[in-house]
């Protein structure tokens, strides 16, 4: 896709904020038509990105080793190194709360060969199960209230919070990217998180809540995070 009509591709897509009370700025049909110029590889590269990240993909029961396959082989084949930072962002957010989660429902840390999470703080949180923390607060301070949150049982503020932290990890990622394909791609991103929150079903994230507590129990925590 030529620089010209990227262009006019970011320049046509509406500011979207997080907290937005009705739908997105854009409605789901009209995005489409809006990408529909984008050149085969790139479709490929972001259809690639909504595979990793879509949480609807991954049923509850999954085996952590076969669901982390799947991501490394999708994350090989992202051809943008921005892309990839910011899968490996998500992905860590995913693995600290499941983390959390599977310590709530009084799950042991995990073993030194079992294949349950992603990123690189995987050893950390196994050597450090017993801290709070983790002993990550300093580099990821939002973990503190995250577990008093999950401690209290607060679905629609935790799941606030994690929208909010993935968020600004985006626009970090974005800094520098205007008119370019990582540019589209961190638009729809920050698009499906706010459509997500828009159609915020706290009833439905309670259930949830109970269904994850259970796969804890159960010794199966998942990585998958609907939130993020």
């Amino acid at each position: 896709m030529t620089q010209d009509r990227y262009v006019r591709l970011v320049a046509s897509l509406p500011a979207i904020g997080l907290l937005a009370e009705k739908a997105p700025p854009i409605n789901r049909d009209r995005l489409a038509a809006r990408l529909k110029d984008l050149d085969p590889d790139d479709r490929a590269e972001i259809d690639t990105l909504r595979r990793i990240l879509a949480w609807d993909e991954i049923g509850t029961g999954v085996e952590d080793a076969a669901y982390l396959d799947r991501i490394e082989g999708l994350v090989a084949a992202l051809r943008r190194p921005a892309l990839r930072d910011a899968v490996r962002d998500r992905m860590e957010l995913r693995t600290l709360v499941a983390a959390l989660r599977r310590r709530h429902a009084g799950g042991d840390a995990p073993a030194a060969d079992e294949r349950w999470g992603y990123g690189r703080r995987l050893a950390q949180v196994r050597t450090n199960w017993g801290l709070p923390d983790f002993g990550l607060g300093r580099s990821v301070p939002w973990l503190a209230q995250a577990r008093d949150m999950l401690e209290r049982g607060e679905t629609a503020a935790l799941e606030r919070l994690l929208l909010d932290v993935a968020w600004k990890a985006i626009e970090r990622r974005a800094a520098g990217h205007a008119f370019d394909l990582e540019a589209v791609a961190f638009y729809l991103m920050r698009w499906s998180m706010a459509d997500r929150w828009s159609r915020y079903d706290a009833d439905a994230a309670a259930v949830r809540f109970a269904e994850l507590m259970n796969a804890a129990l159960a010794g199966a925590p998942e990585i998958e995070e609907r939130a993020a």
